[in-house]
């Protein structure tokens, strides 16, 4: 077991968060969602905050930002907060660098990341390239810098920021193998963090699936490359390998559900209530979309 903070200042909201958590979305709801139509969700819905709003997409937006507003009310860490923030700061300065201001999507409590000396060096470069692919690459690597500097005395989330920089590096790496200067590709996006080197990637970039799990069968992650690797290949899809993904940083996250004091807990709720808020906007969307059903059912991460 991660060592938590043990910090005594959250046993009340720790109370509170194991009630909130008794009402989040079970299996049986998407079960029934997936199975259903558009107009069943209200129905299915009855019993959860959902249903108090006006309509499915405000009750997201609702629950989103009552999620958001109790991580910041409760939350006496602020180097959590801030790992929480920056990120949604930095996709805001993407989006801003790209399309203007009136598309942002994140309402931060700041943008304190827009002063940092290397953002605004990543913006100026941007300035003569207008490469808008190099500029979301440099301002992923300074964040990754930040939040690794952020979270290292943190045990609980030194680990999950190291299985994260994983994760993505594993995606990039997959993503990278569909073209042709794949090599070029990875060297490009990967991040300097987490556990998994460079050499390991770049050395196996046209390795064979099979290969590859015994290359990484003492790390954790042999099933995401057998499973997700190979329903790749066969479907030419991501699909699962972004449910596995995502199934294990909730497994990781799962474990602060056991930790009587401390923050995690408060990070772990979040995490959750930010996910199920995700499957549901899937579920919705694909039925708009009339996306297949055994489509959806492999996009829904099983954990609960």
């Amino acid at each position: 077991m991660i060592q938590g903070t043990d910090d005594t200042r959250y046993a009340f909201v720790n109370g509170i968060i194991r009630a909130r958590e008794a009402r989040f979305l079970t299996k049986g709801h998407f079960d029934r969602l997936i199975a259903g139509d558009l107009t069943s969700f209200k129905s299915i819905l009855a019993d959860s905050p959902y249903s108090v709003h006006g309509d499915i997409e405000e009750g997201m937006n609702i629950e989103e930002q009552r999620t958001k507003d109790f991580l910041h009310q409760h939350c006496m860490t602020p180097e959590i907060v801030q790992f929480v923030e920056w990120p949604e700061q930095i996709h805001n300065i993407k989006v801003k660098i790209k399309q203007g201001i009136d598309s942002m999507l994140y309402n931060t409590v700041g943008n304190d990341v827009e002063a940092w000396p290397e953002v605004q060096e990543v913006i100026e470069n941007y300035a003569l390239s207008k490469d808008p692919f190099l500029v979301s690459i440099e301002l992923d690597r300074v964040l990754c810098s930040h939040l690794h500097s952020l979270v290292g005395f943190f045990p609980f989330f030194a680990g999950f920021f190291d299985l994260h920089m994983d994760l993505e590096n594993i995606r990039s790496f997959f993503r990278a193998r569909q073209f042709d200067n794949s090599r070029d590709v990875f060297k490009q996006v990967y991040l300097p963090f987490g556990t998994l080197q460079y050499e390991t990637f770049i050395t196996n970039i046209n390795t064979e699936i099979d290969h590859l799990c015994k290359v990484l069968f003492v790390t954790p992650y042999q099933h995401l490359i057998d499973r997700g690797g190979v329903y790749l290949e066969q479907h030419h899809s991501f699909l699962r390998m972004e449910r596995l993904i995502e199934e294990m940083k909730l497994n990781y996250l799962s474990k602060a559900r056991y930790m009587a004091f401390g923050v995690e807990p408060l990070f772990g709720f979040y995490q959750f209530k930010k996910s199920e808020i995700r499957k549901l906007q899937q579920v919705y969307w694909g039925k708009l979309n009339e996306v297949a059903v055994e489509d959806l059912k492999e996009s829904i991460p099983d954990v609960w």
